[in-house]
């Protein structure tokens, strides 16, 4: 019985007692994009998207359900946009990788602009209905320094900065 106690207190995942993301939104000139790197904690994505229907999807596994990029982007469109200049930014999903520690997910995404930013809006409420505490934290780059960071919750998924807000 000891033993049995001890592997399944070994084989749960811990939990965590905070809830925060954190996202970089860069502009690479070169490129022409808007680059998007978004970092959840697996478990906290997974449970927010299955209260919202999706089944198990086991992100970044060898058991990852073969349509699980549906669910993500489906997810993701729901709550996290970009305004670009003026313009609604049409993000889609580069792919994910889970970490090695197997709790963090970094999630990647890109956008088409061939213009630098002047004035972004970000809405980022991933998380936010699942969890009361949830923190996202965003940083916007210019492709050369940080334009600013942006603290979003539950009560604010809406931040803005401009070129000159540094």
């Amino acid at each position: 019985m000891n033993l049995l106690l001890t592997l399944l207190l070994f084989a749960a995942p811990p939990v965590h007692d905070y809830h925060v993301s954190k996202t970089n939104v860069r502009y690479v000139a070169a490129k022409q994009q808007v680059q998007v790197e978004m970092h959840v904690f697996v478990d906290d994505l997974e449970a927010a998207m299955r209260e919202a229907g999706a089944p198990v999807l086991q992100l970044g596994t060898d058991e990852e359900l073969g349509d699980s990029e549906r669910y993500v982007t489906a997810y993701l469109d729901k709550h996290f946009k970009v305004e670009w200049n003026g313009s609604l930014l049409d993000i889609g999903m580069v792919g994910w990788e889970l970490e090695d520690d197997m709790h963090g997910l970094w999630i990647y995404l890109v956008g088409e602009s061939a213009d630098p930013p002047r004035n972004v809006t970000v809405q980022n409420s991933v998380l936010t209905e699942h969890y009361a505490d949830q923190k996202n934290i965003v940083k916007l780059y210019n492709g050369v320094e940080r334009l600013g960071t942006l603290l979003m919750d539950r009560d604010r998924i809406v931040g803005q900065t401009s070129a000159g807000n540094q």
